[in-house]
């Protein structure tokens, strides 16, 4: 089942930035709930917190395309260096703020700017469709990615409570602000893995072998063009992902409720669990949910896929939405762990198989802003989930909050059923390996 994780890994400095980019990453499971409980135990109201991380997640929203552009355009490490100081600067602000009882404008203003490290998932998926020599071997790569990610946003979360409830409310989010720094650093000093940057290569890309999605209908690629002067005044969306890729918008929307789904769970699982008064069982169910994703994942990227990725996609987003749509009949924390275990199996594959649309829609030279999109809908799913599910744990209870949960699942079904044929018809990017050398 291992062979080929340990083929992938394997090639020329991929241990090295797939494990860096691991550490890294930490801090993504953690910062949601662990600025979420920051708040909500400084402040004393589930309302504020979900506030405060619903704007939090609109800023991602906003400045991670444009880094992963930016990135894309000038380079990982060149861009980065800034970029993860002025995040890391962020987080220990909001610490500082919290702590001190500032006023709530205070905290608003300081959570946008945790967006300055950009999609940070996106940039070690960059560097394996730089490396990696076909597309099975990309799956197998998304997969490891996935599994591992996911297990840490569903542990991350875990502990996240544990520490802010047991330890100390501020310890989560200075370990995320660390984590950051010590493992996005070593990431970016892994030059020889590091994408070519486009402005280094004349904007161009390698002639394409574009096929359908599914991929049996080819068709010939063709050079990609040199960006004209700038048109002023007419048309200034001409070019944008959105636009020229619409299936990417539906794709986003996908990670949208995805997103939702995962922040309405675990805020109500604290809050079950506080009900129960067994507030300490939050932290290994959620730990439970983390499990299960990864079993999932590392069983669905051992293998080759015949099926079409829109139709994996389809069942990897219906299996997820039916559990969790389950969630709010749980009576005890023992049976809430059950069924998070059994809809983990689904979480981390349906990540990799979305990621992997993503990769199959958009020209290698865009990927990292391809994907930033999806993590735009995941952030602002993120965000609505956070709020509402803040706002209805407040006026009802657990049952409120995993009622969004519910109606997150749904709406990932009522998507992915509603554009399925659609996805699956779309004319895809299959491009040969460049292993060009990263731009100094």
């Amino acid at each position: 089942m291992f062979a080929r994780y340990r083929e992938i890994l394997a090639l020329p400095g991929a241990s090295a930035f797939f494990w860096w980019g691991l550490l890294s990453r930490l801090q993504m499971g953690l910062t949601s709930l662990a600025t979420f409980l920051l708040i909500q135990i400084e402040y004393g109201s589930y309302a504020t917190a979900g506030l405060v991380v619903g704007v939090m997640a609109v800023g991602y929203a906003i400045i991670n395309p444009q880094v992963s552009r930016i990135v894309d355009a000038y380079g990982q490490s060149r861009v980065l260096r800034i970029g993860f100081a002025i995040a890391a600067a962020a987080r220990v602000a909001l610490v500082i703020a919290a702590v001190a009882g500032a006023p709530v404008w205070v905290l608003l203003v300081i959570v946008p700017f945790f967006a300055a490290a950009g999609a940070q998932s996106t940039y070690s998926r960059a560097r394996w469709s730089h490396i990696v020599p076909d597309r099975h071997s990309l799956n197998s790569a998304f997969s490891l990615e996935s599994s591992l990610e996911e297990v840490l946003f569903i542990s991350g979360p875990a502990l996240a409570t544990v520490l802010a409830t047991q330890v100390s409310s501020w310890l989560p989010s200075v370990i995320a602000a660390a984590t950051l720094v010590i493992g996005g650093y070593a990431f970016l000093a892994q030059r020889a893995t590091e994408p070519p940057a486009l402005k280094g290569d004349g904007g161009t890309s390698p002639l394409t072998d574009a096929k359908v999605i599914d991929g049996r209908l080819p068709r010939v690629g063709l050079e990609a063009r040199k960006p004209r002067g700038i048109r002023r005044y007419r048309r200034p969306l001409r070019g944008h992902l959105l636009v020229t890729t619409p299936a990417l918008v539906l794709t986003s929307f996908v990670f949208a409720a995805q997103g939702a789904l995962f922040a309405s769970a675990d805020a109500s699982t604290v809050a079950l669990a506080e009900e129960l008064d067994q507030k300490a069982w939050s932290g290994p169910v959620l730990a439970i949910f983390a499990l299960g994703s990864l079993i999932g994942g590392l069983l669905y990227g051992s293998r080759v896929w015949s099926r079409t990725l829109a139709s994996r996609l389809l069942w990897g987003v219906t299996a997820s939405g039916i559990g969790a749509i389950t969630f709010q009949f749980a009576p005890t924390m023992l049976w809430l762990g059950i069924l998070m275990f059994a809809t983990g199996l689904a979480i981390a594959p349906t990540m990799a198989v979305g990621d992997g649309v993503v990769h199959a829609l958009v020209p290698r030279t865009r990927v990292t802003e391809g994907m930033a999109w999806t993590r735009v809908g995941m952030d602002l799913g993120v965000a609505a989930g956070a709020w509402a599910t803040g706002l209805l744990i407040d006026a009802h209870g657990s049952s409120g909050g995993f009622a969004v949960t519910a109606v997150a699942g749904a709406a990932g079904i009522v998507l992915m059923a509603g554009g399925w044929r659609y996805l699956r018809r779309k004319r895809a990017y299959e491009e040969e390996v460049s292993r060009a050398p990263a731009v100094a």
